[in-house]
């Protein structure tokens, strides 16, 4: 199951904050976007945090130097996640990468305009990195570009870090985008442009998290037939009985008339139950259609 993400790119504090009301219910992660936080500041982070506490909060810094000082202050503020240019010097990623283990969060490098990703995944990753960012901007989607070929790049290396996919993702492509790996799967304009953002979030959100339910279907089959096994059984037995009780009675009069006492026979050891499947979880996602779009 992948964990879906919503951007919040409007400049306006209290557009920001009525949309995240909307669409907080229905994701896993609020994005707090390069422009929005730029433009409204660390007190937008505040709020978010406290009206919203079940939900992970990104801030997409995309911190370019300085990162541990840059960073702090924002994990200080609630933030769960941050992010760091890829294309940064690795000081400055092991800065943001460190301040975010200090206080049990998570760094998030963005691999954008990165010219040599597999590199500069592999050296990351070793530094510890806790997601690895495959983004396609958007000017880069204006002139084609997707970040499928990325993607398969990326989880191919198998690093352990989890893996952010933005650019471009919509519900046609959810499936492709998490059966190839994807941990996080973040949609822009897929919601906010549409008709009806709110169920085109809840559309995507449906099928990133319901994409592994087959496979987890699959894992408790077993289950499933012995409890219809079971239920057969007991269904054969329970009409079966009035038919053998009606052939014993008459034996077993005469046994009772030339038997001694008779002994208590021991009682049968109850059936263990197997389990029943487990459901998984449903949720919806999110809707916004900012006047400026960040980079997701």
């Amino acid at each position: 199951m992948a964990q879906t993400q919503m951007a919040l790119d409007s400049l306006d504090f209290d557009a920001t904050v009525a949309l995240a009301a909307k669409v907080a219910p229905h994701v896993d992660i609020l994005e707090i976007g390069t422009p929005c936080i730029k433009h409204n500041g660390i007190e937008l982070l505040k709020t978010l945090r406290a009206k919203f506490p079940n939900n992970k909060i990104l801030v997409d810094l995309k911190t370019m130097d300085a990162g541990f000082y840059e960073a702090e202050p924002f994990f200080k503020a609630g933030a769960d996640i941050v992010t760091v240019l890829g294309t940064a010097d690795i000081g400055t990623i092991k800065g943001v990468i460190d301040v975010a283990n200090k206080y049990g969060k998570q760094a998030q490098v963005d691999l954008i305009n990165v010219a040599d990703k597999k590199a500069r995944t592999v050296e990351v990753a070793k530094l510890g990195a806790h997601i690895i960012g495959v983004h396609t901007g958007l000017d880069q989607q204006a002139a084609g570009q997707t970040p499928f070929s990325d993607l398969a790049l990326v989880t191919g290396l198998k690093t352990g870090a989890k893996v952010s996919v933005a650019g471009g993702v919509k519900a046609a492509t959810v499936k492709q985008v998490v059966d190839a790996g994807a941990d996080i799967v973040v949609a822009g304009a897929a919601i906010y442009g549409a008709a009806d953002p709110a169920a085109s979030a809840k559309e995507i959100t449906g099928l990133a998290h319901g994409s592994s339910a087959s496979a987890g279907g699959f894992k408790w089959l077993p289950w499933a037939i012995a409890i219809g096994a079971a239920l057969l059984v007991l269904s054969l037995l329970t009409n079966k009985a009035p038919e053998e009780a009606a052939d014993a009675a008459p034996a077993a009069t005469e046994q009772a008339v030339e038997a001694a006492p008779a002994e208590v026979a021991p009682e049968a050891a109850p059936m263990e139950e197997a389990p029943a499947a487990e459901a998984a979880p449903a949720e919806a996602a999110p809707a916004e259609a900012p006047p400026e779009a960040a980079a997701q």
